[in-house]
């Protein structure tokens, strides 16, 4: 349940939001843990560079794509503020742009690191 939540964390989603549409028994679950997500996220970054790099580009990107659909206004969003946090804590360690292919080979990658080759 933490891991689920750490991964909802890192994409910049809102935890309390999940924890409101859930239902039980995963609203308690959620509720139970939610003040460890943070430190957990800090901790899983910490642990693997290619983690990082793929939390990192998954931002830019995502926050690119919001911004096309919903213009300026994504800017003064919740959302855009919990990536921003994000990005500002990890993004400096990865400074290029970010493409779909080289996405692709990154989260590649950090597949086979985590889970084996192929």
């Amino acid at each position: 349940m933490l891991a689920a939540q750490v991964v909802n964390y890192l994409k910049g989603e809102d935890v309390m939001a999940v924890m409101e549409h859930s239902t039980e028994p995963l609203r308690s679950e959620i509720d139970r843990i939610k003040d460890q997500i943070p430190e957990s996220a800090a901790r899983a970054m910490a642990e693997s560079g290619s983690t990082r790099e793929v939390v990192v580009a998954t931002l830019r990107m995502r926050g690119a794509l919001e911004f096309m659909r919903q213009g300026e206004s994504y800017l003064l969003g919740d959302q855009h503020q919990r990536i921003y946090k994000l990005l500002s804590t990890y993004g400096a360690e990865f400074p290029e742009e970010i493409n779909p292919s080289r996405y692709l080979e990154m989260a590649q990658r950090c597949y086979e690191e985590h889970f084996g080759l192929k």
